[in-house]
């Protein structure tokens, strides 16, 4: 075995701590992190002799979010000449209070121990629930803030919460909105009769669909319903998740017709797979991939495009409805079912409900502004089919979605704040 100490920038809590740790032992190689000090701002690394480069254990940590190097002697002056100065305030105490110094600087010094153990857990909470560094920092200072009544205080450290979120890429609200509704698949979901009857299933055609895909069906609006899908015709579903719509568009184009579904959940393709092979269908096929670039799919190939309440949980429409332009043939069609509001939602619910990208409505968009959306990509004759404003427990249910294990809960007040303002809106619209 040998040792390393990196020199490690930004490592400033407890937080910080356990990403460090988690990214250097995920380098081959390497054995034991056995000190990661946000105070000391160091890693000391130990690793089989010879198996592991300084340039490896550096890359891990940048590509973790820190700053990284070797550290040189004499690196820690500024933490030793911050606790001088506590020294000299601890005198200053000592003489104004006639407390000996001792006690001062041993009572502090477990205060420090037992703060530190406090905000341990809750990083090791947040961190173990898929909180991100920011927002788990923010989590737990703003509890210790309020704990000891700095309201003012944790609400600005909330404020970090809400800068970062703003800061998210696009691909780094995928990924989050992937892996909770891929756990959902993994768990194998449960019937939701509120969800299906909001959908507009029929009992006729639930009866067509395994339980497999009923179990993690999540929509808004049936496209199956609306989308005139004619025998022999080439049906793509944006995001089909376990393959309900599938099924469906499958009996109506018949075996001369052929429906390909897409979802970036593979726990959900594995679903949809499941029930294509229950069924039997021989004119369906699913596949994991990127609504914004769907390569299976040639240009000019598919006569319809369906969707169930997908896109709204995409931050790029624009790139997802350039694609569907692309993949329709001339005359093609769009069959959308969706989630929009109606522009009264109060801001800050809005801000609320996009924090945390919630359920479907944190993605959701003004109605007007969603349609044009779908003009500016090229489509033509946009009609709306059903527009169908939530009902109070369509809200709830919505909110949480795909389920309340998977995604942080929504206050009662926000619920109501929503109720008329967020819409199931299904349309179509053409490929001239």
């Amino acid at each position: 075995m040998e040792k390393i100490i990196l020199k490690i920038d930004g490592m400033t809590t407890a937080c910080c701590v356990e990403e460090v740790k988690n990214a250097l032992l995920k380098v081959k190689g390497v054995k034991k992190v056995p000190t990661c000090c946000p105070k000391r701002g160091i890693a000391e690394i130990e690793m089989a002799v010879g198996k592991v480069t300084a340039e490896q254990l550096i890359k891990a940590v940048e590509e973790a979010g820190f700053k990284a190097k070797i550290k040189e002697e004499g690196e820690e002056g500024e933490l030793q000449e911050l606790m001088k100065k506590f020294e000299v305030k601890f005198k200053i105490l000592a003489q104004k209070y006639k407390i000996p110094q001792k006690d001062i600087e041993e009572h502090w010094n477990q205060v420090k121990k037992e703060a530190a153990e406090v905000y341990q857990r809750c990083c090791d909470w947040s961190l173990g629930h898929g909180l991100a560094i920011k927002d788990a920092e923010a989590y737990c200072w703003s509890a210790i803030l309020v704990g000891i009544g700095k309201l003012p205080w944790a609400e600005q450290v909330f404020d970090i919460l809400k800068e970062e979120s703003k800061k998210m890429t696009n691909e780094q609200i995928k990924e989050v909105v992937k892996n909770r509704y891929d756990e959902f698949g993994k768990e194998g979901g449960f019937i939701c009769p509120i969800m299906n009857n909001l959908a507009g299933y029929t009992p006729e055609q639930l009866s067509l669909v395994p339980e497999v895909s009923r179990k993690v069906s999540r929509g808004c609006g049936n496209p199956t319903i609306f989308a005139d899908l004619k025998p022999g015709e080439v049906v793509c579903d944006f995001g089909c998740g376990g393959g309900i719509d599938v099924v469906l568009a499958s009996h109506k184009v018949g075996p001369t017709g052929t429906v390909v579904g897409v979802d970036f959940a593979p726990h959900l393709i594995e679903l949809a797979s499941q029930a294509i092979k229950e069924t039997g269908l021989k004119n369906a096929a699913v596949f994991i991939g990127d609504l914004e670039h769907f390569e299976k799919m040639p240009d000019s190939s598919a006569d319809v495009i369906i969707s169930n309440c997908v896109i709204c949980l995409n931050p790029n429409k624009k790139a997802i409805y350039r694609e569907a332009f692309r993949i329709l043939k001339p005359g093609g069609r769009l069959a959308i079912s969706d989630i929009v509001d109606t522009g009264d939602l109060d801001p800050q619910v809005e801000e609320r409900f996009e924090l945390v990208w919630q359920g479907p409505f944190g993605g959701a968009l003004e109605e007007n502004e969603y349609l044009n959306i779908v003009k500016e990509a090229g489509f033509k004759e946009i009609k709306v089919v059903i527009r169908h404003p939530l009902t109070p427990p369509e809200v709830t249910k919505m909110a949480s979605c795909p389920t309340e294990e998977l995604i942080s809960p929504v206050t009662k007040e926000d619920i109501v704040q929503a109720r008329g303002k967020i819409v199931s809106l299904k349309f179509t619209a053409i490929k001239l």
